[in-house]
């Protein structure tokens, strides 16, 4: 019998740093844990994050116990992209290299709260979603 198909997902900055921000949130959200997803990440996607980090770190604001756990879970990202190719199509060309990045991925989908992707809704293969309602669509808490 053939192992269902794992879902690709990318996951853009302010989700991440929302997870980092949470006062409320002591572990990796349900959707990291899922062995039905992959989730999809470049060196871009990982610079960023980590420069919006240094800005909330001198501001004292990051759940240290999610950072922690957050820097465990990136340490076994399992699908790490080099994205090579160029993508013009989101309205704010500094959202381009997530579109870009799935594309390279092909992933099933870019999960995000901006409006400039949003709007896109599909792009390629990708269905963009928030995280809200990629979470009602697969049931997750």
């Amino acid at each position: 019998m053939e192992a269902p198909k794992r879902i690709k997902l990318v996951i853009d900055t302010n989700w991440w740093i929302s997870l980092l921000l949470s006062k409320v949130s002591t572990g990796l959200p349900a959707l990291l844990l899922d062995q039905r997803f992959i989730i999809c990440f470049s060196a871009e996607l990982e610079a960023e994050i980590y420069s919006t980090l240094q800005y909330f770190r001198n501001q004292k604001r990051i759940n240290a116990i999610n950072l922690t756990r957050l820097k465990q879970f990136f340490s076994r990202i399992p699908a790490y992209y080099e994205v090579v190719t160029g993508v013009t199509a989101c309205r704010d060309p500094k959202d381009n290299f997530l579109l870009a990045l799935a594309q390279t991925a092909q992933a099933d989908f870019l999960l995000t709260n901006d409006q400039d992707l949003l709007v896109i809704g599909q792009f390629a293969s990708t269905r963009i979603l928030s995280p809200a309602t990629f979470r009602q669509l697969f049931q997750l808490q």
